[in-house]
């Protein structure tokens, strides 16, 4: 009897998607921990974190870092992981949130597999479903909040597909969540949609239909258990419309063009499609929303296929042929299958690891460097990847941005100039002339760096890197050093 219950637990076809899990932990632990931050976004956050533990206090506005719109409200959402980045990175251990995040995108895997035994998916399909939210994961996939925001995510849904007292967990994760990132509000959202569900399938007040009802109500107040109170809703249904959403590509419209929603999202909003009328009905009215939430920007292909991977991969045909299978051949296919993925897990960890970039070639720390050497007074810096002005963020640079990778609390006025100066408008000398920018910072041979380049009596090109190029007005530098344009 005891041979025999270790020989179940050790039965490969049950650990298979367990399997995948490691195999993306693997994957995306070494992402994490080797890729640098080369959107600058790791850059603001620590600044606000080491603010943040500086001053016992969030900051509501933007300040004299920025020239362009100083004393715009801000609403810093993500402060928590902020403060986390900053109290880790001080003391050398930055490695710590990377490591978090790697974990929080593998707990959401975790919940996937444990969504779809819930519904009785096979382990075969089960690790497709994995598979899947990995591939759906990679192309946003990095040291960000939103990570977190995954992990509460597939936690919340699968809390509320328990019938017991557990389901209550939900609120404080929502809470945790709300303190992470402003995505939070597809917790109480989800909610909603499951005590409608159960209302439409009793067709009475009954127990269960308010005790959903009351779940949803609850998690929508823990939306409001932050420093920001109000403003964090406030701040997350104005993102709908704001500017940021046609300068960013993850905000762009989901599409052919996304590597993630050709790989994960379409796949799965197919099987939606064909088979999805065999599901329950709280089943499809989460699917359907999630739809919706797909095609709303790119960003959510990894949150469409969190939530409705168990739900499209439960609604497949069973594996007929697989049942056909004589129980020898099943093990050894269950077991060349288990093989294939420790084999995976190496590779593609050992991949990664290898792969990872060097820091400096990621931002243009040395032309920023330069120009904080050579200015003779405090330059004022305007970015054609607004991230990179992140460097410039930092108590000991004094330097001011036009606009930088905290992005959200910028005025469509400034945002508007932005985009007319990155696309060569008609207008875009003269807003640099009214803005007063002495420094751009561009893409070497984009179209900017060639417009800057046209004006060699008014712009000039003293540092580059690999990627980027400095120009700045003589009178900013104390002697001009001009650097050719092969250089």
């Amino acid at each position: 009897m005891i041979a025999k219950r270790r020989f179940v637990r050790l039965d490969p076809e049950r650990l298979l998607p367990w399997m995948c899990v490691v195999a993306g932990a693997g994957w995306l632990g070494a992402i994490a921990l080797r890729m640098p931050a080369g959107d600058g976004d790791l850059l603001w956050q620590r600044w606000l974190g080491e603010r943040i533990l500086r001053e016992h206090a969030l900051p509501r506005a933007l300040g004299a870092e920025t020239f362009a719109a100083s004393g715009a409200p801000w609403t810093p959402q993500e402060w928590l992981f902020s403060t986390a980045i900053a109290a880790t990175a001080d003391h050398g251990n930055a490695w710590i949130v990377a490591l978090v995040c790697a974990l929080a995108a593998v707990a959401a895997l975790a919940f996937v597999v444990l969504r779809c035994r819930k519904r009785g998916v096979s382990s075969v399909l089960s690790s497709g479903a994995v598979l899947v939210c990995v591939l759906a994961m990679i192309q946003s996939f990095g040291v960000r909040a939103q990570v977190l925001g995954w992990a509460g995510l597939a936690c919340v849904l699968w809390l509320f597909e328990l019938e017991g007292p557990w389901v209550w967990a939900a609120v404080p994760v929502t809470v945790v969540w709300a303190n992470l990132h402003a995505s939070v509000f597809v917790a109480p959202a989800a909610a909603v949609l499951v005590a409608v569900a159960a209302a439409l399938r009793e067709r009475r007040w009954s127990p269960e239909v308010r005790r959903r009802a009351a779940l949803a109500a609850a998690c929508g107040a823990a939306t409001l258990a932050t420093p920001l109170g109000w403003d964090l809703p406030r701040y997350a249904f104005a993102l709908m419309t704001s500017p940021i959403r046609h300068s960013i590509s993850e905000w762009g419209a989901t599409s052919m063009a996304s590597f993630a929603f050709i790989v994960a999202g379409l796949p799965v909003l197919l099987v939606l499609a064909a088979f999805g009328v065999r599901t329950s009905l709280r089943d499809r009215l989460v699917a359907t929303a999630f739809v919706v939430l797909l095609f709303t920007a790119v960003r959510n292909v990894p949150v469409f296929v969190l939530a409705t991977a168990p739900i499209a991969f439960a609604a497949l045909p069973r594996e007929r042929a697989l049942r056909a299978l004589s129980a020898r051949s099943a093990m050894r296919l269950a077991w060349t299958a288990f093989g294939t993925m420790i084999v995976c897990a190496g590779a593609l960890t050992a991949f990664a690891w290898r792969a990872a970039p060097a820091l400096e070639g990621a931002l243009p720390f040395g032309p920023a460097r330069t120009l904080v050497d050579q200015a003779r007074t405090p330059p004022r810096v305007f970015c054609e990847d607004f991230a990179w002005c992140s460097l410039f963020l930092a108590d000991a640079v004094a330097a001011q941005v036009f606009l930088d990778g905290r992005c959200d609390p910028y005025p469509p006025a400034v945002w508007d100039d932005y985009r007319q100066v990155v696309d060569g408008g008609r207008r875009w000398a003269a807003i640099l002339d009214r803005r007063r920018v002495d420094a751009v910072l561009v893409r070497r041979d984009g179209a900017l760096d060639s417009l800057l380049a046209e004006r060699s009596g008014i712009w000039r090109s003293i540092a580059a890197n690999a990627h980027a190029r400095l120009y700045v007005r003589p009178a900013l530098i104390a002697r001009e050093r001009a650097v050719p344009r092969g250089a």
